[in-house]
């Protein structure tokens, strides 16, 4: 019998599998840094209602230095319940102390993306940064409405080089995707000249190429899908840019939601979100090597669950039983800050520690 001859895929794909089937992913641990919100308007942070859904900004010259760019929100002048939100914008807000629990209060004038374009003429959304060379690049989510008064979800794009505290220096690209109807929430991974990944959308996580970070190409491809019977059931959606372990390979965090029984006071809410992880190949990102089977990180607290349990919280949270995760910085091989969300509303941090045995 002639001896089989397989191509170079073949041969990639077989040594991918055994390398899969054998890692051993490392053990995971998530701590809050604080148990009351870091960023929140009723402790005076901010002239918005709501601030939440943060990304982290790095900072060129100052590697101890933060700079978040809030998603900030407050209610319509015609409001009848706390659910009535107007437009959203994105804001910088800055620490002041090396703990990172304290921030510069964000007003009107921290505005960097407004809604002042007709495709986010609704709002600007969940952003999301990579710094590339000397440039911003921010993927976030533009909503409009089409003839019908549809809501339309646009990922698009936009960069700064010099001066990024400024909204006058920021350069619209508008949507990456102008001919898809619905698509959000962009991770962004420059893994090397020549392989540059996109993983967005909220309810699988699709991929997209780019040689030049602002042209994508879609894929067929997925990199995680809902599974049932799991924390992530419901809808499966990208955090903050894949970044590096110790065992060079990636660690990406997402976030996700599932049906939930839960009392609470908004209308038909019946979801609850929590932060999963996977490990990516190091060697091609698009290759999940592990994946959480249980969450990391849940609503507990009052300012995360919001929900008929939770005192005056109750009252407060935009939507209920809500963590969710779009920026994070790592502070050593294997410990990461993170900056999450809870209830729509506000902002806390915690601790991501990964150990590997």
């Amino acid at each position: 019998m002639a001896p089989l001859k397989l191509n170079t895929s073949s041969l990639l794909l077989i040594i991918f599998i055994s390398y899969s089937l054998s890692y051993v992913p490392p053990r995971m641990e998530m701590k809050r840094l604080s148990n009351i919100p870091i960023i929140s308007s009723w402790d005076s942070n901010s002239d918005f209602l709501y601030n939440y859904n943060s990304a982290l900004m790095p900072t060129v010259n100052d590697s101890n230095a933060v700079a978040l760019l809030v998603r900030v929100q407050s209610l319509r002048n015609d409001s009848k319940t706390i659910y009535d939100v107007g437009p959203s914008k994105i804001a910088l807000s800055r620490s002041i102390d090396n703990t990172y629990l304290k921030y510069t209060h964000i007003s009107q004038q921290d505005i960097l993306i407004d809604n002042d374009q007709e495709y986010q003429s609704i709002g600007t959304e969940d952003p999301r940064i990579v710094l590339f060379g000397n440039t911003y690049y921010l993927l976030y989510t533009a909503l409009s409405s089409d003839s019908q008064g549809i809501w339309r979800a646009q990922l698009a794009l936009a960069t700064c080089e010099l001066n990024c505290f400024s909204k006058l220096n920021w350069k619209y690209y508008g949507p990456i995707f102008p001919n898809v109807f619905w698509s959000k929430s962009g991770s962004l991974l420059v893994h090397n000249e020549t392989h540059r990944y996109l993983f967005f959308n909220d309810s699988n996580i699709a991929i997209a190429l780019t040689k030049d970070l602002i042209h994508y190409d879609l894929s067929s491809s997925f990199l995680l899908k809902t599974r049932p019977d799991h924390f992530d059931s419901a809808l499966v959606e990208a955090g903050p840019q894949p970044l590096k372990l110790s065992d060079n390979n990636y660690l990406f965090l997402y976030n996700s939601a599932r049906h939930t029984t839960i009392p609470n006071l908004k209308p038909n809410w019946n979801l609850q979100y929590n932060l999963g992880w996977a490990i990516l190949n190091g060697d091609d990102p698009t290759q999940v090597l592990a994946r959480s089977e249980q969450p990391i990180f849940s609503p507990e607290l009052d300012w995360e669950r919001c929900d008929t349990q939770s005192g005056e919280w109750a009252n407060r949270g935009l939507t209920p039983l809500v963590i969710f995760i779009e920026g994070w910085k790592k502070t050593d091989e294997n410990r990461f800050l993170v900056w999450y969300q809870g209830c729509d509303s506000t902002m806390g941090l915690a601790e991501l520690r990964v150990y590997f045995s």
